[in-house]
């Protein structure tokens, strides 16, 4: 990965993550559903955030080898 898409990337991440913890999206799901003892609406936030935490890291830390 070249060092001009980066900030592309990181910047395309932010719109992701502004849009997956949104208000409309979150609502998707908010149901009494609980999936291994836990309720469904605080592990798909807590998940999706961990998967965005993931790939900024992973943008930030590629180098060109790819």
């Amino acid at each position: 990965m070249s060092e001009g898409s980066k900030p592309q990337r990181l910047l395309g991440l932010f719109a992701l993550g502004w849009l997956l913890l949104n208000v409309p999206l979150l609502t998707l799901w908010d149901h009494p559903v609980m999936v291994w003892g836990l309720p469904l609406m605080p592990l798909a936030l807590f998940g999706g955030w961990a998967v965005l935490i993931a790939l900024a890291a992973w943008v930030a830390e590629c180098s060109g080898d790819m």
